[in-house]
């Protein structure tokens, strides 16, 4: 055998293990997992303080990122989160998780995010919308 038969040979094998093996990697892409209350009922309290924590550093990056000029008609959440977070500690958060998911142990599957809508952002902005909460 020629050298350059060779190595086209051995060129074309690696490639084509190269594009098997791609194919396997991208087959077994998993969808993202998102946090659960089965999950969150079991965390050490430190667990869902840095969990509330990073939801925080997120809005208020995205928030200053955005600044004055969030487009009108956006289907951001990220202003609903600062409006609904605006005040609240974070053990304040935590509380009222913990205190949806035991008002409604049905709900264990739903996300922690979730949740949290449903616990803090939802009611304070209601309670905003009726002037409860300035």
């Amino acid at each position: 055998m020629s050298r350059p038969l060779v190595v086209s040979t051995f060129g074309g094998l690696v490639l084509a293990m190269w594009l098997a093996a791609w194919s396997v990697v991208g087959s077994a892409e998993r969808s993202p997992e998102l946090l659960t209350g089965e999950l969150w009922r079991v965390m050490s309290p430190d667990a869902k303080v840095a969990f509330v924590w990073g939801i925080g550093n997120l809005v208020e990056f995205e928030r200053t990122q955005m600044g004055a000029q969030q487009a009108a008609g956006s289907k951001s959440f990220i202003p609903l989160l600062v409006k609904g977070l605006a005040g609240k500690s974070i053990n304040d958060v935590v509380r009222q998780v913990d205190g949806w998911y035991e008002a409604h142990p049905d709900q264990v599957k739903r996300p922690v995010v979730d949740a949290l809508f449903q616990a803090v952002i939802l009611p304070t902005l209601k309670a905003e919308k009726w002037g409860k909460v300035k």
